[in-house]
């Protein structure tokens, strides 16, 4: 089943907004006795109440091919009652009904974040340092040491990969800093890691630790008299790090620090639009990853979560089988906001560190073009057992050639008997050979994607470099995925980015609407621009698409009664508004199964 908007249905949102907001009586969903059953019978547990709101007098984006724009919609307890003009809602407007004048504001349905990982904002409560400039990073640095004189551990975020050489920053800038306490600044995109002097000393990677964890995808960067410069690369580096400094008694993610950083954006992402997560997996903590569906449940038990979770377990190990781990988290994590139902597997690395798996070699490097981090044989074991199993499988596949390899793998699980009922997803995808394309539809995988990622930044000039001319001309080419029919939904991969960090939906939404940096109407479109998407296209992207991903489109990711009410109100119709200034507006109310978790000027 696809359900990813073509041409044709894109064309048909864009022709069916209505004139002066009328609706035709055929137009108008009511509410049924049929559709009052199901609400009741739909309303999660733990809904505060059973209260009527009702939103009238809007522009009712409903992602409804059947009512494209609607005037109102009214909410009984955790569920949409009626989506139709104002005098039928009205009909509703009983004794404690709460009615919300929209005044003409759109409404839609909330964003399904259909790749998050919510571990990475442990990152975040440290030096943020999410800038282009290592001037202005070091300057932010001193100011940090300055104003954070007590704390034995440095934690930071957010150094720009494109803004260092290839081989990474180094440790005598952060030496001059911090030349007593240990530093561990993780980049942007997650996958590098840089460090000073002390924190060597203390993890104990000296001249003679070998420099490669795993061959060819994570090491310890090293100068030619064999000495660590202080940039390491990839995940599995990092773990090993972590691992030497928990011995003595460090702990820089640690689970109360990472919890706390949970709850305390809470908000912030409720007043994103965001009302469901993706979560790619809870990478910080590799071998006790059920800490992080812990910390979701107790929220959710204090009433703190203001999404839904569906999460995964996040594996890159070819010598453990996943699978009993992820079938124990399926059974242990089944709450109302909080599941663990995926298997997320890493097929390959990243661009910027020259581990994404290409089919041709690198610019420049014309005997590297990248490895697996899982063999073949590895991968295509799990993925028939998963298969087998209706466990659905998230992959993460960077470059064209694990791309193929993921698509192959597919291919030979499903077998005679085709994909069924599953919800198999290859996520990234940005480097996707042509004529893989069409096997996305035809194998009934999901392409998720980062869309805001597709702007010639600071990241993507340098990965130009990396890939050659040719090859970055034709990244992201996510509307000829649509146009083939492929289902693709949206998701941030935050706090990872390649370049600033992008937390609102709509920034992203703006970005692969443009192909352009913000604030840079007259900048570079990243080539080729027919790949720019429409309005309807993204929106669908990051709502129902979502959903499906999910396994949830019956439940949410459009505005349609008998589903939840996951509801959004923005000031402005995105419908409207300028190309470059979709990322500016505000979202002024959310709605989670019925519970506003956001309201800010309505």
């Amino acid at each position: 089943m696809c359900i990813a908007c073509g041409s044709a249905i894109g064309s048909l949102f864009a022709a069916s907004k209505p004139e002066g907001g009328g609706l035709t009586r055929r137009q108008m969903v009511a509410t049924s006795a049929a559709a009052a059953a199901f609400a009741a019978a739909a309303t999660p547990a733990w809904a505060a109440s059973n209260r009527t709101t009702i939103f009238r007098g809007g522009r009712v984006y409903t992602v409804e091919d059947s009512l494209p724009w609607a005037q109102a919609v009214v909410v009984k307890g955790g569920t949409i009652v009626y989506v139709g003009d104002d005098a039928g809602a009205m009909k509703f407007a009983g004794r404690g009904a709460d009615v919300i004048d929209l005044k003409g504001r759109m409404l839609m349905p909330g964003f399904v974040e259909a790749h998050w990982h919510l571990c990475t904002l442990a990152f975040a409560r440290g030096a943020w340092v999410n800038e282009e400039d290592p001037e202005r990073i070091y300057a932010i640095l001193r100011d940090y040491a300055k104003a954070h004189s007590d704390e034995k551990f440095i934690l930071g975020f957010g150094w720009i990969a494109g803004a260092f050489p290839a081989s990474g920053p180094r440790k005598e800038p952060l030496d001059e800093i911090f030349p007593d306490r240990p530093v561990l600044l993780v980049s942007c995109d997650l996958h590098g890691y840089w460090v000073n002097s002390k924190l060597l000393e203390v993890a104990g990677i000296t001249k003679d630790t070998p420099r490669d964890v795993v061959p060819g995808s994570s090491w310890y960067e090293k100068d030619p008299n064999g000495a660590p410069t202080g940039f390491i690369s990839e995940v599995p580096a990092l773990f090993a790090v972590l691992q030497a400094l928990k011995k003595h008694g460090i702990e820089p993610f640690g689970l109360k620090s990472a919890a706390a950083a949970i709850e305390e954006w809470q908000p912030r992402l409720a007043a994103a639009g965001i009302t469901t997560f993706f979560d790619a997996g809870f990478s910080a903590w590799p071998t006790e990853q059920h800490h992080g569906f812990d910390m979701l449940v107790d929220l959710e038990k204090r009433g703190k979560l203001l999404q839904r979770v569906i999460g995964c377990l996040y594996h890159n190990d070819p010598k453990v089988d996943p699978l009993p781990i992820i079938r124990a988290y399926r059974q242990r994590y089944r709450t109302q906001l909080v599941k663990a139902d995926v298997l997320k597997l890493l097929v390959d690395g990243t661009e910027l560190s020259r581990t994404a798996y290409l089919l041709d070699p690198y610019a420049g490097k014309p005997d590297w073009r990248g490895e697996p981090l899982l063999p073949s044989p590895v991968l295509n074991r799990i993925l028939r057992q998963a298969h087998a199993e209706g466990i659905d499988t998230h992959l993460h596949a960077v470059g064209d050639a694990a791309v193929r390899m993921s698509l192959d793998g597919y291919e030979a699980a499903f077998g005679k008997n085709g994909p069924g009922n599953r919800r198999h997803t290859i996520c990234h995808a940005f480097l996707t050979a042509p004529s893989d394309i069409p096997r996305f539809r035809k194998l009934g995988v999901i392409a998720n994607t980062q869309i805001q990622w597709g702007v010639p930044d600071t990241s993507q000039r340098r990965i130009r470099e990396i890939y050659g001319e040719e090859r970055w001309s034709r990244m992201y080419t996510f509307r000829t995925f649509i146009n083939e029919g492929v289902t693709v939904s949206f998701g941030m991969d935050a706090l990872a980015t390649g370049s600033k960090v992008v937390v609102k939906p709509l920034e992203a939404v703006q970005a692969g609407h443009t192909r352009q940096e913000p604030g840079k109407p007259d900048g570079l479109v990243h080539p080729p621009a027919t790949e720019r998407l429409s309005l309807p296209e993204l929106i669908r992207g990051y709502t129902i698409n979502g959903a499906y991903q999910l396994r949830m489109e019956d439940q949410i990711g459009s505005i349609k009664a008998g589903k939840l009410a996951d509801l959004i109100v923005l000031e402005k119709n995105l419908f409207d508004v300028g190309p470059h200034d979709i990322g500016k507006v505000n979202i002024q109310l959310t709605m989670m199964n019925g519970r506003i978790t956001h309201r800010d000027g309505l």
